[in-house]
């Protein structure tokens, strides 16, 4: 213990003085960062006047930093060191623990060479006192293991012992003990032999123990047993626990018993070993055997003790041992039965045995027999006689040798490390042949992939050599020449094709990819490329020839490109070959496809012609000088990186947008490119010196030339400006234009059109004009001015492009409209927010409509008002004039169908109106009776006629109520007039016919009397046939009556509903005999009568004529007024139309 105190003294100062160090160097870092960041912040301050007094300020400032920083961390570690020093030594000696046994395992090795970790066994032996054990583990024939650290020679808790046959390790059950020593020591045995950590435990219990009261043995036992458990819980194990009771000097007259004995029966083992028992535990009756036959041994030899000691006090001593030896039987079942009882859910610890051992040291004797006899006698004490101690050490020599190694497999295995070491073998042995089996399988795969493709390849080249013999490689012809490459290219592309996983590139291999690839990249180098380039020269030169100046240009570019190893701009090669292909007629799907193809690899490879044709360019720049370069020029910036971008300003006009407007199919300008926009505007410098144009002239260098001339590049720039301005403001006038309103045909798309256009967030109109207003609000960047603090500006920067300026505003005053609308006038409103106020009170207006319970009888009533207010659907009307074509047509939308609404629901209203209240009392009433229905036998009521044709009568009334507010048009129609100018409700035309033809009614019936129905006539003959005497009209007395002679007119009166007479009777006389004779019967039997025989009528005369045979009489009839009841048709005419 001296030497490691000593060392951890040396280490807990080698600790300290480190802590110190590294809190002094870090001070010293703190200090130093301090200073220098406030040193360096005062420097760039304002205050450098004061700089002397600024460095103190920050020498003071870092130096109570690091002060600071020093205290708190040597505090801290002053606090930890207290409570560290034990964890470090506990700490250190764990790790020795770990170091020595793998020594001690080490060690071991080179004594006995072992097939297996698990050939030799290892035991734990538990002591209270692992000192005392010592002589009877040498005796048992282990060699203590020696430490320089620690070991058999110092007082350690964790011994080591070894021998040929076993390792024992000694564990201290003292107060010396640390469970971290232990848990160290189950990790150090578990990691050397997991399945099977010991093979058992040695249970060492001193004599003294014994001789203890009842409750010090329960705790032993108890404390022994937790040991123990814990010991079983830990390896997985159920180990054999072996009781070796110690120092039985301490018992007098025992081991005086064996004195005479020689040595190899004191060697002998003295104890008793249980049989198996699976569940563990100990067996009462086995004990008090084993026990009384262990005395029954001493009984027995006691003769032969006695016969080999001469010593008088010797041989009372060995008369008294089998009775010493006796008082303990007791004692020690009480520790054997509380040890290794079961619990009701759990198996008790695997009891072996019990043994006794003496150490040959001296010990304070007890006598347990003169303690016992003093005690029947009733003495509490009595003097204890002191006898010689034996130092011969007894029955340890062969515990091990012939009791406990005998049973070194007794423990068993830990089942889940030994199934865990099963299934990891297996395994192991599977993943092996597994290794062994797919090695095969992906040699195999790999050996029929590699043969499958070298077969394929060799029948495609057989093919390949077959179609260059029949049709050889003709330079002029490039179409004929794409199928044969394209048969290479295939070949070639096999070896391009990804490989699969089981290739192995590292395997021989007898591959002619290098010859294919060499092949087809030669062939398109000698073959295509010469074919390109014969193409391209051919199209030159007859559009040269042509003198199409555009056409020509395009295709020296081009020519210029297929020379050029650094091109970039390949794709307008690759469209020039692909459409040059269709052209000649020889273009379909596959040979686009694969020429497209066959160019990528050229391009890639970066091949080019040997040799280009000077006299064909020369002559090619001389027909594209006629005339500039610009349009190629203008193409060539639009379709630069920088510009071809396009905004989607979808999302800038709004969700909302959508649902009012629409895009003409097939259009896409709402995807703007970023050169149309302010921000494109303002990065796009088309002046002379200006990059993107020196750009555009490099691209075409070989017609435009290395460097024009400053009058030409001046016309270019202009030119430029010129036609980018108009196609700014083209293409904004284009957007507008493609934007279509959405139809509203219905009474819900109108409501949902203003309710869109009322609200103001999210407004299309105002997106609209929003949008379009911000990307033509074009404004010039503020132009760099020349000052004092840049003074060589040069001036060219300095000065605003006058050409880009006035670009600006002509884009801007091309749609002042829609900037006026969005910009506040001078009561701070903006035009467009009016507008949106318009909307505002018609969705107003319309909500009553959509809300109201009875929206016909509203409609109705808004459109009858004798004093119409101004409707907010007419004032919006009126503003669409002021407002581009798409607004305008979006107002017409929504106004006409707002009207369109009202109308319609007015006539609803009218038309139910009508069908019940006059349609369906006439059909019910009048309809079907006579005289509206001249062949009905049934009269229609007089009182009924009266109601419904009467002043305020139904007709009467509806027309008064209904259609006063119809007013009549140019052409006499009569209409109600609509919600806007010049449209209104026109009815069905046969309605007004009926209120006509009513009016008629009602002047016939009612111009007697206003009140009641009558019919005033006059009736006279005006011929009758000579062979009659008289014709007579009668009722209860003749009424009209005539005989040849003078006619006379004869007042006559219809009454109605007061008509007296219900029958009339004509009668023709011939002298006394009755030529004819008819009755008429009803209400309107002067009707019956008169109507079947009317021969001509008008407005107040009537002729009728009575035909009987050859007989005849002629009337004339002649009412007031300038409608005649009589006319035949004047009531059944009256028909009603069922809707209006």
């Amino acid at each position: 213990m001296s030497s490691n105190s000593q060392s951890s003294s040396k280490d807990s100062k080698q600790q300290k003085k480190s802590g110190k160090l590294k809190a002094i160097l870090v001070s010293l870092l703190i200090f130093v960062l301090v200073y220098a960041l406030t040193s360096g912040g005062l420097w760039f301050t304002s205050f450098q006047d004061q700089l002397a007094a600024l460095l103190i300020i920050g020498f003071v400032t870092a130096l109570i930093g690091a002060f600071v920083t020093y205290w708190l961390m040597t505090k801290s570690k002053r606090k930890s060191e207290t409570n560290s020093q034990e964890r470090i030594l506990i700490a250190k000696r764990k790790k020795l623990l770990s170091q020595h046994f793998a020594r001690m395992l080490k060690l071991q090795k080179r004594k006995k060479r072992l097939n297996s970790r698990y050939d030799q066994p290892i035991y734990l032996m538990l002591s209270s006192d692992p000192q005392q054990d010592k002589t009877v583990i040498t005796q048992m024939g282990y060699e203590a293991y020696k430490l320089d650290d620690f070991g058999n020679d110092i007082e350690f808790p964790i011994l080591f012992w070894l021998s040929e046959h076993s390792i024992l390790i000694s564990v201290s059950t003292g107060e010396d003990q640390h469970p971290e020593y232990l848990k160290t020591l189950c990790q150090c045995l578990m990691k050397w032999r997991p399945r099977q950590a010991v093979n058992g435990v040695l249970l060492t219990t001193e004599v003294s123990l014994l001789l203890d009261s009842n409750e010090s043995i329960s705790q032993y036992a108890d404390e022994m047993k937790s040991v123990i458990t814990t010991f079983n819980q830990t390896f997985g194990l159920s180990l054999p626990v072996y009781n070796v009771v110690t120092n039985l000097g301490s018992i007098s007259d025992f081991c005086q018993f064996f004195s005479g004995f020689d040595e190899s029966k004191r060697d002998d083992v003295f104890g008793a070993t249980i049989p198996y028992q699976k569940h563990g535990g100990i067996d009462a009756n086995w004990f008090n055997e084993q026990y009384d036959h262990l005395i029954g041994q001493l009984i027995a030899n006691m003769s032969n003790a006695l016969s080999g000691q001469l010593n008088q006090e010797y041989r009372n001593s060995i008369a008294s041992a089998p009775f010493q030896f006796g008082l303990l039987k007791q004692n020690l079942w009480q520790l054997l039965q509380r040890l290794y009882r079961g619990e009701q859910l759990s198996d008790g610890l695997m009891f072996r045995g019990f043994y006794f051992t003496h150490n040959g040291q001296d010990h304070e004797q007890n006598d347990l027999l003169a303690s016992t006899i003093n005690y029947s006698l009733g003495n509490e004490s009595f003097q204890q006689h002191e006898q010689i101690p034996v130092h011969q050490t007894l029955f340890a020599q062969h515990l091990m040798s012939h009791v406990v190694l005998n049973e070194h497999e007794l423990v068993g295995v830990n089942k889940r490390k030994e199934n865990s070491l099963l299934f990891a073998q297996v395994g192991y042995t599977f993943a092996w042949v597994g290794l062994f089996a797919a090695t095969l399988a992906v040699l195999k795969l790999d050996f029929d992939y590699q043969s499958q493709r070298e077969a394929r390849a060799d029948a495609m080249l057989e093919r390949y050599k077959e179609a260059i013999s029949a049709s050889p490689y003709d330079i002029e012809n490039m179409a004929g020449n794409i199928p044969n490459l394209y048969s290479l290219h295939t070949i070639y592309s096999l070896y391009l094709e990804p490989d699969p996983w089981y290739t192995l590139p590292f395997m021989p291999s007898s591959s002619i990819k290098t010859d294919v690839e060499e092949a087809y990249f030669t062939e398109l180098e000698q073959v295509l490329v010469p074919s390109m380039e014969n193409t391209l020269e051919k199209d030159l030169f007859v559009y040269v020839n042509l003198e199409d100046q555009a056409k020509t240009l395009s295709l020296l570019n081009n020519y210029r490109l297929l020379f050029n190893e650094k091109r970039t701009n390949i794709e307008e090669l690759k469209n020039y070959f692909v459409n040059s292909l269709k052209d000649q007629g020889e273009a379909d799907s596959a040979n686009v496809a694969q020429l497209t193809i066959l160019l990528d690899e050229v391009f890639a490879r970066n091949l080019v012609p040997i040799k280009a044709n000077t006299d064909l360019e020369s002559l090619a720049k001389k027909v594209i000088n006629q005339t500039g370069v610009e349009t190629l020029l203008y193409d060539h910036i639009l379709n630069s990186d920088s510009f071809s971008n396009r905004i989607d300003v979808r999302s800038e006009l709004g969700s909302n947008f959508q649902t009012q407007f629409s895009f003409s199919p097939e259009y896409v300008g709402y995807l703007v490119p970023h050169i149309y926009t302010p921000t494109g505007f303002n990065e796009l410098d088309l002046s002379v010196d200006s990059p993107i144009l020196r750009e555009a002239l490099q691209a075409y260098e070989g017609v435009a030339g290395a460097s024009p001339s400053a009058a030409e590049l001046h016309r270019i720039s202009r030119d430029l400006k010129q036609q980018y301005q108009n196609d700014y403001i083209n293409y904004w006038r284009d957007f507008v234009r493609h934007i279509e309103v959405t139809p509203v045909t219905t009474p819900s798309d109108l409501n949902r059109a203003v309710n869109t256009l009322s609200i103001a967030s999210d407004n299309p109109i105002s997106n609209l004009y929003t949008t379009v207003s911000k990307y033509t609000s074009v404004e010039i960047m503020a132009p760099q001015i020349a000052d004092d603090a840049n003074p060589d500006a040069p001036k060219e920067e300095q000065l605003q492009d006058v050409d880009k300026k006035e670009a600006a505003r002509q884009i801007t005053l091309s749609f002042q409209h829609y900037h006026k609308m969005i910009k506040p006038n001078e009561q701070n409103q903006k035009p467009i927010d009016i507008l949106l106020e318009y909307f505002t009170a018609s969705q107003k207006w319309l909500t009553k409509f959509y809300e109201s319970n009875e929206p016909e009888k509203l409609a109705y009533q808004t459109l009858s008002a004798t004093l119409k207010a101004e409707n907010p659907i007419l004032v919006l009307s009126q503003q669409s004039s002021g407002h581009q074509e798409v607004i305008q047509q979006l107002i017409k939308n929504i106004t006409n169908q707002a009207n369109e609404m009202v109308l319609s629901l007015a006539h609803e209203h009218l038309n139910s109106s009508w069908k019940s209240e006059v349609y369906s009392p006439y059909q019910q009433t009048l309809a079907s009776f006579y005289p509206f229905n001249r062949s009905s036998k049934i009269d229609a009521s007089v009182a009924d006629v009266k109601a419904f044709f009467a002043n305020e009568g139904t007709i009467d009334t509806f027309h008064n109520t209904r259609l006063k507010g119809f007013v009549i048009q140019e052409d006499n129609t009569p209409f109600l007039a609509g919600l806007l100018d010049n449209s209104g409700l026109a009815l069905d035309p046969e309605l007004w016919q009926m209120i006509d033809k009513a009016k008629d009614i009602r002047q016939a019936l009612f111009l007697s009397d206003p009140n009641n129905v009558t019919v005033q006539f006059k009736l006279k003959a005006t011929s009758m046939s000579p062979n009659l005497t008289e014709f007579s009209i009668s009722a209860d007395k003749a009424i009209f009556t005539y005989r040849h002679g003078p006619t006379l007119w004869s007042e006559q009166a219809w009454l109605g509903d007061a008509q007296l007479e219900e029958k009339l009777s004509i009668n023709l006389k011939a002298q006394t005999a009755s030529i004819a004779n008819e009755d008429y019967s009803g209400n309107w039997n002067w009707f019956r009568l008169i109507e079947p025989r009317v021969k001509s009528a008008n407005a107040q005369n009537t002729q009728v004529e009575f035909e009987y045979g050859d007989s005849s009489v002629s009337l004339s009839i002649k009412t007031a007024g300038q409608a005649n009841p009589f006319v035949p048709g004047f009531f059944s005419g009256f028909t009603l139309p069922n809707d209006i």
